[in-house]
């Protein structure tokens, strides 16, 4: 089996027991961050060997709602174009090139949070994008995860956010998009 590093984000009420529960629930390959005085949100930091990401994943998250927290997302990987140098082995400059498609085969990733100086881009995208056009040689367990963490991140949110909608405008819209 293959051991898959992610962070969930989560949210419990203050209480000591939280923290035991999460370990009784199987999070005990997890490093948790979290005031039990206060309550609130809180990170958790795993290493969890699985068959695959989506199991490393989905099994972190069943274990979460087992012991009563709300689990508030899934930490997506954003990188500058420095740490996608430093991941690949290239220089800023090259990564560079493939981002202004002046080398590569162009279609780079456009950036999640664009910004004048530092933009930020997807890693679940450009590790995609650089497998697909062999430009680097990274771990399939870690494209995975990736892939997979940008996924489980956007349905948590999604199923959150349709909690502020009536049952009859949950309807329309599950219809809308089905």
């Amino acid at each position: 089996m293959t051991v898959y590093a992610f962070e969930l984000h989560f949210s419990a009420p203050p209480g000591e027991a939280v923290i035991d529960e999460l370990y009784e629930a199987g999070w005990d390959d997890a490093v948790v961050s979290f005031d039990p005085v206060t309550g609130g949100e809180g990170w958790a930091t795993f290493d969890r060997e699985a068959p695959s990401a989506l199991q490393a994943v989905v099994t972190a998250i069943r274990e979460g709602r087992k012991a009563g927290v709300e689990l508030l997302g899934v930490t997506e990987d954003y990188v500058s174009l420095k740490g996608i140098a430093e991941r690949t082995g290239r220089t800023p400059a090259a990564v560079d090139h493939w981002v202004t498609g002046r080398r590569g085969p162009g279609e780079f990733p456009e950036p999640r949070v664009p910004r004048p100086r530092v933009s930020l881009y997807s890693w679940a995208e450009v590790s995609m994008w650089l497998v697909a056009n062999g430009l680097a040689a990274l771990s399939p367990a870690d494209v995975e995860i990736a892939r997979i963490c940008e996924i489980a991140d956007s349905t948590l949110r999604a199923r959150r956010l349709q909690r502020q909608l009536s049952a009859a405008e949950r309807r329309e819209l599950d219809l809308a998009v089905a």
